[in-house]
């Protein structure tokens, strides 16, 4: 069963493993941030200038880049802004700088592909061009947050409840250091529920943040193996390349 979100119940899903937009929840914009310090709202980030001389949007990964069969979807900054919607409300406290992580990232360039499978799992790629941030500040922020609820509406209305548990990997293999959410858990509706697991791994290059997201729903939540991250270890170079050839340039 695939339960349909609208903007408001996907960012439940999501918001538990985005590493992309964690960044802005830190005052510290730095690569050196200090991870001991408290989380502050996203809103309160700044800017900073990307030294790239491109669009976010033309530095996504092609089609090809990606398994066959699926749907290929590219959403610029204007996309993402127009397909937001409210936030989810999370509890415990502890965990509120995930469920604000997306404020403040109208502030940047930023742009994604959206990648359908079949098997209802989804691959996103993003950048967000000019946004910085400390890994050492997303890891403390996650296992502050071991577990949580999130609450938000489907498209019908009803209600969509996530209880969710996270956790923090590092990454192998990546050419940048890296990071990966794992966020677990069960997506219920009414009297419907759903297994959903996200893995998002993400790093900051070149004043820029890049990740790969994958969420797993259903028979698929459980499915994941070294041959798997060893695909999201290749994605995430790629696009750790792209954004590196573009500050070069």
């Amino acid at each position: 069963m695939k339960l349909a979100l609208s903007r408001g119940g996907a960012a439940i899903a999501v918001c538990a493993a985005a590493l992309l937009t964690l960044s802005a929840c830190s005052g510290d914009s730095s690569d050196n941030a200090d991870s001991s310090s408290s989380a502050a709202p996203s809103s309160t980030a700044e800017a900073v200038a990307a030294d790239l001389d491109a669009r976010a949007e033309d530095l996504m990964l092609a089609d090809s880049d990606f398994p066959p069969g699926g749907e290929y979807i590219i959403m610029d900054k204007a996309a993402i802004d127009a397909d937001e919607d409210s936030e989810p409300e999370v509890t415990p406290a502890t965990c509120s700088a995930i469920a604000e992580m997306d404020e403040g990232t109208e502030a940047f360039d930023r742009a994604k592909v959206e990648y359908s499978l079949e098997d209802g799992s989804t691959i996103e790629t993003e950048v967000v061009l000019g946004q910085n941030g400390s890994l050492e500040q997303v890891a403390s922020d996650i296992e502050a947050c071991p577990a949580m609820t999130l609450r938000g509406p489907t498209d019908s209305g009803a209600e969509l409840v996530a209880e969710m548990e996270n956790s923090v990997e590092d990454v192998e293999g990546s050419t940048v250091p890296a990071k990966t959410i794992v966020s677990t858990g069960t997506a219920t509706v009414g009297a419907d529920s759903v297994p959903i697991t996200i893995r998002s791994t993400g790093a900051y290059v070149d004043g820029t943040t890049v990740s790969v997201q994958i969420t797993l729903t259903g028979d698929t939540a459980g499915n994941w193996n070294n041959a798997d991250d060893a695909f999201v270890v290749e994605l995430l170079n790629k696009q750790i390349a792209k954004v590196q050839e573009a500050a070069a340039a």
